[in-house]
């Protein structure tokens, strides 16, 4: 099997990278095309495997193409690409908001498999979901979850709708994250902290749970109250949460980022 890989950005790059540091392909199985010199140039850097610059004849000897520029030129990219190809080629699209149906359109062939990942992959540690139209075979898609777990963790979803929804959970959650620890950062400098010990407390603090959840059998909720003390300081603190709705404003500015992907998808 050979991939072919358009795009070598934060995606891109990440992706490649897992499939050789897994050695899930040698590095003469694997291509990335970019056309930023720069780009090109640190790609070469960190990769062992072959960087073009410009799609031609040579990307027919691929198995599988994927996708990773920005939804912006996806229409200009997928222009150049559609001549080089066959019925027989898969499809992977990382491109956010660029929906299936377009994909089979301008690239005039029904085997597309669109992926929502996230920026942990930079690490080895993305989640990522797929949703494949009909023509995608069994084996293919066995083909495609090896890949996307060669950077973490994957799962399939029935529906293109979902995809949006993952966008929405998984690809935005980072920066929900993120967020919730500059509020926290914030508080610990406000209480006399330097900078790098508030980072240091916050980090730890959100490390550790997440690998205590991993580790323990049981529901967020109860490792919540678990943590909460009758009268304690958590308790206080989720409690003025709670007054001021902040679960439910957390949850709606996510329903809003899925409005949001669905919109994307339409254009």
């Amino acid at each position: 099997m050979k991939l072919t890989i358009i795009g070598g950005g934060n995606m891109g790059s990440a992706i490649a990278y897992g499939i050789l540091r897994s050695r899930y392909l040698t590095s003469d199985a694997l291509t990335v095309i970019e056309i930023q010199p720069s780009t090109q140039t640190r790609l070469r850097e960190i990769l062992s495997c072959n960087v073009h610059s410009e799609i031609d004849e040579s990307i027919r000897e691929s198995t599988v193409i994927m996708l990773a520029v920005k939804p912006q030129v996806a229409s200009k990219v997928m222009r150049s690409l559609r001549s080089f190809l066959s019925s027989e080629h898969l499809i992977i699209s990382v491109m956010a908001g660029v929906s299936t149906e377009q994909i089979q359109t301008e690239l005039k062939l029904k085997k597309v498999v669109r992926v929502m990942s996230n920026i942990p992959a930079q690490i080895g540690m993305a989640m990522s979901a797929y949703y494949a139209t009909e023509e995608v075979s069994a084996e293919e898609l066995v083909l495609v979850q090896e890949i996307l777990n060669t950077n973490g963790r994957s799962i399939a979803v029935q529906t293109e709708e979902q995809i949006d929804a993952v966008t929405a959970i998984s690809g935005s959650g980072p920066a929900y994250v993120f967020y919730f620890a500059e509020q926290m950062i914030a508080s610990a400098k406000s209480m006399g902290f330097t900078e790098e010990e508030a980072v240091e407390l916050v980090q730890q603090t959100i490390k550790g749970a997440v690998m205590l959840w991993e580790h323990q059998n049981i529901s967020v909720e109860t490792l919540r109250e678990q943590v909460t003390s009758p009268g304690g300081t958590t308790e206080a603190a989720l409690m003025d949460f709670h007054q001021k709705e902040l679960g439910l404003r957390l949850q709606q500015g996510i329903h809003r980022a899925f409005e949001r992907s669905c919109e994307l998808r339409k254009v």
